[in-house]
């Protein structure tokens, strides 16, 4: 009797180890999963981090190509800045036509939104025949620059469009 009891007991006791190890092997592999968890996470935090950094350099690097891609001289003298950088607003303009918002003008001249509203201003002062203000829905401002063959098709809309400039002019300089 003492015999199979002791041999009872051997067998739990060695099936106790083994239970223990099996326990011991399943937290293992719970805890390298959390790992691997853990560090796809950051992998993803990373790839995110990464991905955002690289809109910046692309609108980054937009800007500096439309900056470039004008061909415009720098005068010297502080006076001068507000005409260069309309002078270099209507040779954009006139190289790539079209509507563009004022956020979109701050990307591609690199000037902060107070100056270039100004400067949206002065183009459309300094060139009315091609460069047109026009403002959107809450208060949004559009620059739009019109070449010479459509020009003349558009002369005939000019007189309703008189009394929005006038409107627009007033607005801006509360906006400046």
């Amino acid at each position: 009797m003492k015999v199979s009891e002791s041999e009872r007991e051997l067998e739990e006791n060695q099936a106790m180890i083994g239970l223990i190890m099996a326990v011991e092997n399943i937290s293992n592999m719970l805890s390298m999963k959390q790992q691997d968890v853990d560090l796809l996470g950051r992998l993803i935090d990373q790839v995110d981090h990464l991905s955002k950094d690289v809109a910046d350099l692309k609108s980054q690097m937009k800007a500096r190509q439309t900056r470039s891609s004008a061909a415009r001289i720098q005068k010297v003298g502080e006076g001068n800045a507000m005409e260069n950088h309309t002078s270099a607003l209507i040779d954009l303009l006139k190289e790539r036509p079209g509507r563009y918002t004022t956020n979109e003008l701050v990307d591609m001249m690199g000037l902060n939104k107070t100056t270039v509203i100004t400067v949206m201003k002065r183009a459309a002062e300094k060139d009315p025949s091609h460069v047109k203000l026009t403002q959107g829905k809450r208060r949004k401002l559009y620059l739009s620059y019109i070449p010479e063959d459509q020009d003349q098709v558009d002369k005939k809309e000019t007189d309703s469009e008189a009394e929005d400039s006038d409107r627009m002019r007033i607005e801006l300089m509360s906006m400046t």
